[in-house]
């Protein structure tokens, strides 16, 4: 067994749902590459004012290499999440509204998980910090095509309502 396969865990992962309500959206650029930092940064001030519009699509520079790329824009009916993952013991992220009165109580109430029994170590916990309608899809040196991963990830949902949908009797 290699060292990445020892340091695969399983987790049980629970979302926070009341974090899906009242999201702000965000602007998102999808880069063909990792960055390994996690924490905000600048986009706006540099990446942004930076892209600009090309006789193909869009087209920026990115540590001195050269992106092209174009809006992608989320399936109607559908909304994109930024997720983030809560830290151990951190319960901030999520928290239920209980009190009486609240306009949301009837909606609130269909959100709320049910209680499980937790382990430490293995439930992972996630919520929404932002939402998006479409995003900017990158490709180094040109846009990508139609056979890339994320565009054939948006045509799904279509996909299997088509796969799933009553078929009429002739």
């Amino acid at each position: 067994m290699g060292s990445e396969e020892e340091d695969v865990g399983k987790h049980r992962i629970h979302l926070r749902p009341v974090t899906l309500l009242n999201v702000a959206p965000v602007t998102l650029h999808l880069l063909p590459c990792e960055v390994r930092v996690n924490r905000p940064a600048p986009v706006g001030r540099f990446f942004t004012p930076a892209i600009r519009q090309g006789p193909d699509g869009l087209e920026v520079s990115f540590r001195g290499r050269s992106l092209r790329g174009e809006e992608v824009e989320v399936p109607p009916g559908l909304v994109g999440y930024v997720m983030v993952t809560e830290e151990k013991g951190e319960v901030s992220i999520g928290k239920q509204d209980f009190s009486e009165g609240s306009d949301n109580d009837e909606r609130k109430q269909e959100l709320v998980e049910p209680p499980e029994a937790l382990e430490r170590d293995f439930d992972r916990f996630i919520g929404a910090s932002a939402s998006f309608s479409r995003f900017t899809l990158w490709g180094l040196e040109t846009i990508p095509g139609p056979d890339a991963k994320v565009r054939a990830a948006l045509t799904w949902p279509s996909l299997a309502a088509a796969i799933h949908a009553q078929v009429p009797e002739d």
